[in-house]
């Protein structure tokens, strides 16, 4: 677009989630003078250390790219001074900006967030979306300052939520739908037509995931457990434990909403058509799960093999 590319902009990101919104600013004409990352990584079943998704993109396309370990000593921010941005554009870099970084562009530190702020401020607002049963998430365009996630938003774009949304899904559409949302937002801004305004101090969280909060919570109804399945994977896992070994779900659904004279955990009916377990409120049916160390099987293939105990609970336990 017109002016882009006389604005100095350097792109702050990391995972595979960020490089379409890369992609977007270079066809877009920005002045793109360099792109941080977080560091290498040890990658796939080897270990092998590897650049993040964003720089191996970058990289790719000679575009000048560092890997500062920390932001907060001088070394670390010496892109500013190499590369003396009017802008910052920052998806899903993963961290936090030092004041040094945020007052340094003209035009700000400009982020992509994976929520409708206020709701689902931090680090994983796309699990906790679907975790939470939301019908309607979004992207905001947002200038960052010293909170989490609680600097002026200068758009939004709502997203509808299907019933079976996964973590999977929603990323994926928001990898098609941010983009074009980006800059377009930024033309707004830069011209004008766009004004920053400021968030309500209360918003909800959405805190970094950790492994634990991974284990099936059959405490509560089958339809909470279902949310629980479609948001947690890929990672922490949806995951159980039982006398035969630790267990990932893959799929599963809503078998019905009632509840059975059962205790929440044990095991009401395994065959062909899945693996059945009683919740605080209602019945889950699994349909695909994993041993830990094997692979993802549907409940009929696994059950091929092996079976569980009649009366089994399969509660999940530290």
């Amino acid at each position: 677009m017109t002016g882009f590319s006389r604005i100095r902009t350097v792109f702050m990101g990391s995972p595979d989630f960020a490089v379409p919104f890369l992609a977007a600013l270079v066809q877009a004409g920005f002045d793109l003078r360099g792109v941080v990352t977080q560091p290498d990584r040890p990658r796939g079943r080897g270990q092998v250390t590897a650049p993040v998704p964003v720089r191996a993109w970058a990289m790719d396309r000679g575009i000048p790219t560092v890997t500062p370990s920390s932001l907060r000593v001088p070394e670390g921010r010496e892109f500013l001074g190499d590369w003396s941005p009017d802008l910052i554009v920052v998806v899903a870099y993963g961290k936090i900006l030092p004041g040094e970084v945020l007052e340094f562009p003209r035009w700000g530190c400009v982020n992509v967030h994976a929520s409708l702020l206020p709701a689902l401020r931090g680090a994983s607002p796309i699990v906790w979306a679907i975790r939470q049963g939301l019908t309607v998430s979004g992207l905001s365009l947002m200038l960052l300052d010293r909170g989490m996630d609680t600097g002026p938003v200068l758009d939004r774009l709502e997203i509808p939520l299907n019933p079976r949304e996964t973590s999977v899904s929603l990323s994926e559409r928001m990898k098609e739908l941010g983009p074009p949302f980006l800059v377009q937002g930024l033309a707004g801004y830069i011209g004008g037509t766009l004004s920053p305004l400021p968030q309500p101090e209360k918003g909800t969280q959405a805190p970094i995931l950790r492994k634990e909060d991974g284990r099936m919570p059959f405490e509560s109804s089958a339809r909470e457990v279902d949310a629980h399945v479609r948001a947690m994977n890929p990672w922490p896992g949806a995951s159980f434990d039982s006398s035969i070994g630790r267990f990932r779900v893959g799929s599963g659904e809503v078998l019905r909403e009632d509840s059975p004279p059962s205790l929440p955990g044990q095991l009401l009916y395994q065959g062909p058509e899945g693996i059945d377990v009683a919740c605080g409120k209602g019945v889950y049916r699994i349909l695909s799960l994993q041993r830990e160390g094997g692979r993802m099987l549907t409940s009929g293939e696994f059950l091929a093999g092996r079976r569980f105990g009649k009366d089994e609970i399969v509660l999940f336990e530290a």
